[in-house]
């Protein structure tokens, strides 16, 4: 795994838990702003491996034998800067850009309208009844059309537009791009291998909505490991970070570089050089907790519910979470649900959440009562052979001093 990511520019084992992380939010932040902000003042760090990747689909572009890729990972895994990068990096090249925006989903030819726009001036160059289907999807004349028409609209406009220089076409958050605008684009996509085109796709792993980009190659980003979390926590804080440190700080955010981002201007150098402890629970900032509670959100109340008993349990069993879930008041079909979100594994008698800060997140956005009674529940289900976790459960639940708890631990 390559090392590094962004720079901002101008169970049943006794193993120490990683820390936990909190929810910290900045006065005037907005998810849309930061990342905008971030995509203009960033550079990226030690992705070589995927920047090569990118680089040689750019370059046979250049060369008349275009491609696509799609770029696909975590939420926060450094998708949308790698596709930044690259547009940056185009020199010489149209660069065109759409994005998928779920209130845009349910309109057709929303996001594909954003991409062709700077180029539909050269629409007459290609074929009369191809340039008329094209210009009745957007909404600038009156009809009804093949859309077989708009796919091959789309191809030969890139072409043309490539006739002048290459193109370099970006498309982000493709999971939530409308149907149709998915369809038009992967048609084009998988027939530029004589064009003077390449198209990127960034689509997010695992999320309510999918992008099923099937005949294209994929690029897949992951967490950081080790040294990459030092990396870029060093290049953040303008101090080394210890190794055990980096370690840390990875098991707690699966290497995910929207999670790690922040935590300099939390932590103090001594910390990240390991001079000093590292407090119990960790700060996650805004965007995490938005990004990775969206799906969560998005289930049924009991659904919601196992999925914080999930998060509170360390002991990663199936039958302890179910009759935990079970106890407060949670049927028989929350587990299904919750699997099928993409939230959580189950594999055999173990289970186990998607990622790390699935795990903070839902734990974080629990009130504390809510926390309390999962705890409270997971020490019922525990039995003798878990007493050092039945005690800490009983502890976790249970807000007054408890002479009975305090004997048990």
């Amino acid at each position: 795994m390559s090392t590094g990511w962004v720079e901002r520019v101008g169970h049943d084992d006794r193993r120490e838990p990683a820390p936990r992380l909190a929810p910290v939010k900045s006065p005037g932040w907005s998810p849309g702003r930061r990342r905008a902000a971030s995509l203009r003042r960033v550079r990226v760090q030690g992705r070589a491996r995927e920047q090569a990747a990118i680089d040689e689909l750019v370059r046979a572009a250049r060369e008349g034998r275009g491609g696509a890729l799609v770029v696909r990972g975590e939420p926060g895994a450094g998708k949308s800067v790698l596709l930044a990068d690259a547009a940056a990096r185009a020199d010489g090249m149209q660069v065109l850009r759409t994005q998928g925006i779920e209130s845009e989903a349910p309109l057709p030819f929303a996001a594909l309208e954003r991409l062709l726009r700077p180029v539909l001036d050269r629409a007459d160059r290609i074929a009369a009844p191809q340039a008329r289907a094209l210009r009745v999807v957007l909404g600038e004349e009156a009809g009804e059309v093949d859309r077989f028409l708009v796919f091959l609209a789309a191809l030969n406009l890139l072409a043309e537009a490539a006739a002048a220089e290459p193109v370099l076409a970006v498309v982000d958050d493709a999971h939530w791009l409308d149907d149709a605008s998915a369809a038009a684009l992967l048609f084009a996509a998988r027939r530029l291998q004589r064009e003077r085109v390449a198209v990127l796709f960034g689509a997010r792993e695992g999320d309510v909505r999918s992008f099923d980009g099937a005949g294209l190659p994929e690029l897949a980003v992951a967490g950081l490991d080790d040294d990459g979390v030092a990396a870029l926590l060093s290049a953040q804080a303008g101090a080394p970070v210890a190794a055990g440190v980096a370690a840390r700080l990875r098991a707690s955010t699966g290497g995910n570089p929207l999670a790690l981002v922040e935590l300099p201007e939390v932590l103090s150098t001594d910390q990240l050089a390991g001079r000093a402890p590292l407090p119990e629970r960790l700060p996650v900032t805004g965007g995490v907790e938005r990004v990775f509670l969206d799906r969560a959100r998005r289930l049924s109340d009991d659904a919601q519910r196992l999925l914080l008993v999930a998060a509170a349990d360390d002991s990663t069993r199936v039958g302890t979470v179910q009759q935990a879930a079970r106890a407060l008041g949670v049927g028989p079909g929350a587990l299904d649900e919750a699997e099928r979100s993409g939230l959580l594994r189950v594999a055999g008698t173990q289970l186990e959440l998607r990622h790390p800060l699935v795990r903070s997140a839902v734990y974080d956005a629990a009130t504390s009562h809510e926390r309390r009674a999962a705890h409270r529940a997971l020490a019922d289900a525990l039995g003798e052979a878990d007493a050092d976790r039945r005690a800490w459960h009983r502890a976790a639940g249970t807000v007054e001093p408890d002479e009975a708890v305090v004997a048990e631990l």
